[in-house]
């Protein structure tokens, strides 16, 4: 997927997969489920059934991150307690069920999903797992789709969630998927705290990866792959309901485009 002749890998890690990834995030920006989701359109147990899908990626991705955290390029962008959206999903799944967290995984919802699992599910999860195992490097592309569009494109979603469903923005039950903690003297829910976060994050990239043009193709290579194994989760997403309002004006499309600036 990555050739050198279409890419300039002499860039910093951050800036390629800016610059590299954005063919396949207009494809995600694009997808139906996507506009979907971005609206705020699908009804709540359809919503339900996306977070328990997103808890297996990032369970499977969490899982490999652990493993290899002393990793030389892993360990740079290594903060759990930060980044973290097991715990998160698990009690915004918990709490739009209305059963305790410790028994969501034997709802129904969550049994049929298991038991019959979208095959788009099956080659996510399957393919973190597989490079966990290989290549832990190529992790850092899957952390960096996932944990930077949750930190910013993922702040504009938390809005329409909380519209869509019902839910107290303020008391943030149901939204915690989409919470950061304060960082570095930042505070909680701001742009600020956002921006550092993403600003540590990159610059961590960048050191871990340095110079080396061969792991930076192979890092761009995986983040194109990721923007497709997402892109086929979320065309698994089915039917809509609900209207796209956004009382700050923000369109859907740009909740996507916001993701990696």
């Amino acid at each position: 997927m990555c050739s050198d002749a279409l890419h300039d890998l002499t860039l910093p890690m951050a800036s390629l997969l800016r610059t590299g990834t954005s063919v396949a995030h207009r494809e995600v920006e694009r997808s139906q489920g996507g506009i979907w989701l971005t609206k705020g359109e699908l009804d709540k147990a359809e919503y339900v059934r996306y977070l328990m899908m997103l808890w297996h990626i990032y369970n499977t991705l969490e899982s490999g991150l652990s493993r290899h955290a002393s990793h030389p390029i892993l360990q740079p962008t290594s903060n759990p307690a930060l980044l973290a959206r097991t715990p998160g999903l698990a009690s915004d799944i918990s709490f739009l069920l209305q059963v305790p967290e410790s028994s969501w995984q034997s709802h129904p919802a969550h049994v049929a999903l298991t038991k019959s699992p979208p095959p788009a599910l099956l080659d996510y999860s399957s393919r973190i797992h597989r490079i966990s195992e290989s290549d832990p490097p190529r992790l850092l592309a899957h952390a960096y789709v996932r944990y930077l569009g949750d930190m910013s494109g993922g702040q504009i979603l938390r809005r329409r969630i909380a519209k869509a469903y019902g839910l107290d923005i303020a008391e943030g039950s149901g939204i915690q998927f989409y919470h950061f903690s304060a960082f570095r003297g930042g505070k909680s829910g701001t742009g600020d705290n956002i921006r550092k976060m993403k600003d540590w994050y990159r610059e961590g990239m960048n050191s871990a990866v340095g110079n080396d043009a061969n792991l930076k193709a192979a890092i761009l290579d995986e983040a194109i792959l990721a923007f497709e194994l997402n892109s086929a989760l979320l065309a698994t997403l089915r039917g809509t309901t609900r209207a796209c309002v956004d009382r700050e004006g923000t369109s859907c499309k740009d909740a996507y485009q916001k993701h990696f600036r």
